[in-house]
This record gives C-alpha cells, sequence and structure tokens, in this order.
C-alpha cells in the first residue's frame, strides 16, 4: 500500500486534482484550505479529478470529494469529472452515490501532463481532526438521502 498524498494543478481555468495511494484523514488538511481558496476565488471553469493512482479514500477524502460536488453546485450546473479505473474504489464511489453528482469517467489512459504541486497538510490539533471527519460525513450525508442516516449516526457519535 502506497502512502497517500493529493496534488493540484491549474491549467487553463480547468483545476486539476489528484490522490495517490492510501489518502486518509492525515493527508487531507491541506487539500481542505485549497477547496476553501479555490471556492473563494472561483477562478476555474472546470475541474478534473484524477483517481487513477489512488487506492483508498477514507471517508474524510470521500467527504472533501462531497465538498466539491456540493459547492460546484452551488453556482454551475457543471458538475466535476472523476478519472478512475474500474475496481473497488470504483464500487465505493457508486455505494455513496458519486455518479449522482460527478460524472465518473473509468479511462484508465487519463493522465495530466501539466506540473502537479503537492498539497501538503497542515498541522492541526485532535479537535480540529476531529471537526474536519465530522464536517466530511456530513459532506457525503448530503449527497444522497440514501446515505444520511449512515453518515448521520456517524456523526451524532462522533460529536
Amino acid at each position: 500500500m502506497m502512502d497517500g498524498a493529493v496534488f493540484t494543478a491549474r491549467e487553463d481555468k480547468i483545476e486539476y486534482i489528484k490522490f495517490r495511494g492510501t489518502v486518509r484523514y492525515s493527508h487531507c488538511s491541506g487539500l481542505e484550505a485549497h477547496i476553501e481558496k479555490l471556492f473563494g476565488d472561483k477562478s476555474f471553469e472546470k475541474i478534473i479529478i484524477d483517481l487513477n493512482e489512488a487506492e483508498i479514500l477514507d471517508s474524510t477524502a470521500l467527504g472533501l470529494l462531497a465538498r466539491i460536488a456540493i459547492r460546484l453546485k452551488e453556482f454551475t450546473e457543471e458538475k466535476a469529472t472523476i478519472f478512475i479505473r474500474c475496481g473497488e474504489l470504483s464500487n465505493i464511489l457508486e455505494r455513496v452515490c458519486f455518479d449522482r453528482v460527478f460524472n465518473i469517467v473509468t479511462d484508465k489512459s487519463y493522465e495530466h501532463k501539466g506540473e502537479l504541486h503537492h498539497l501538503i497538510g497542515e498541522s492541526k490539533d485532535e479537535s480540529q481532526i476531529l471537526q474536519s471527519v465530522i464536517e466530511a460525513n456530513k459532506n457525503l450525508a448530503a449527497i444522497d438521502s440514501q446515505s444520511d442516516k449512515f453518515y448521520r449516526d456517524i456523526t451524532d457519535a462522533l460529536s
């Protein structure tokens, strides 16, 4: 299992976000800050998320992807596109109903050719990490009513 990392790039008003390896909450604070900045300035027209090299995404990473979908819907009808190879991670995205809020393309030949910048996580204390995990699970609950009860139970247990 490869340790996780999240990378980003901007090219021609297209925001690229790439996940590699096993991405857990400890890798997500940099992405969380990047999402806030991204939607603060809204200087992009399209978002492409590359999960072809991702192995595992925990609920925090999935919740941040859900946040991207939710925030994008606030100002455009465009959906972000996720590139992913078929497999267990692809099945997980389907189970959390990401096919309703993202364009999902199973094309393992996709690769961003430009330079990627590693999103380094900011150190957070235990209460900040817990708050991020709760928020991520609330984002997942907001994607689909079927998921709502499951993720609401998790957020209630963590709160």
